[in-house]
């Protein structure tokens, strides 16, 4: 008996397209690169862990490329974009449990001190995800997209995120889908932070398949109230001014 094959892809248009951006790979970011969006840098990446069911299976970081988002003023802010390419992070079920698994994490920081950041959101991007599955009863394909924001790296103490995209069915327990395509993490506005974005994509039986083309994030910003000693500071050198200007007439 055949079944029949559903495929479900999540296609997403970026509202804050970064038109003609220059994209960098992942692997020149991985050794010392780095990236300006806006007052924002992006800089000290990381691959912290590849993992795969195939053992044959590398990791090709340069099948991911990483551009700036320069627009969105302070909401949602500047930001990157990742398009992912030639099925780096596709898998096909082996009828046990196919998966890769991908954590990376990278600092990002102020460049102006006005302008610190106090949230970070996730979502699929342009081409975003997909499944595919052989409708007979029993399924587990998606993909899954934890952030951890800390303020050093590898913690979570500011906040952390996910977004899904899968579907499972189960004999036992009927069918459940899942379609969360962006999460945000809001802390007190911070001058740096260090972000750890750990991806997984999995296939159970052999006909089902899932993969992910493309995600992005955005650092909204506040302006920075200045303390008090600074307007202290700002009241003091202009009455030096003044006091200079009046000596010499």
């Amino acid at each position: 008996m055949k079944h029949p094959i559903i495929v479900v892809s999540m296609m997403l248009v970026a509202l804050f397209a970064a038109v003609g951006a220059h994209a960098t790979p992942l692997t020149d970011l991985f050794n010392g690169g780095s990236i300006t969006a806006g007052d924002k840098l992006f800089d000290n990446w990381q691959l912290v862990r590849y993992t795969a069911s195939d053992s044959s299976r590398g990791f090709n970081a340069a099948n991911i490329d990483v551009q700036a988002l320069n627009d969105g003023g302070l909401s949602p802010g500047p930001g990157l974009k990742f398009d992912v390419s030639n099925g780096e992070l596709n898998v096909t079920g082996d009828g046990i449990y196919a998966y890769v698994d991908l954590m990376f994490g990278f600092r990002v920081s102020i460049l102006d001190l006005m302008l610190k950041i106090k949230d970070n959101t996730l979502n699929y991007a342009d081409g975003g995800a997909y499944w595919s599955v052989v409708v007979d009863g029993s399924y587990d394909v998606g993909s899954f997209i934890r952030e951890d924001i800390g303020t050093s790296a590898g913690l979570d103490d500011l906040g952390s995120k996910n977004i899904e995209f899968s579907t499972m069915a189960d004999p036992n327990s009927g069918e459940s889908t899942i379609s969360k395509i962006s999460d945000t993490a809001s802390f007190s506005p911070q001058s740096e932070i260090w972000v750890t974005k750990n991806i997984l994509v999995w296939a159970v039986d052999t006909d089902d398949s899932a993969g992910i083309f493309g995600f992005e994030q955005r650092f909204s910003q506040e302006t920075a109230v200045p303390e008090p000693s600074t307007f202290l500071l700002f009241g003091a050198g202009l009455g030096g001014l003044v006091v200079w200007r009046a000596r010499k007439r």
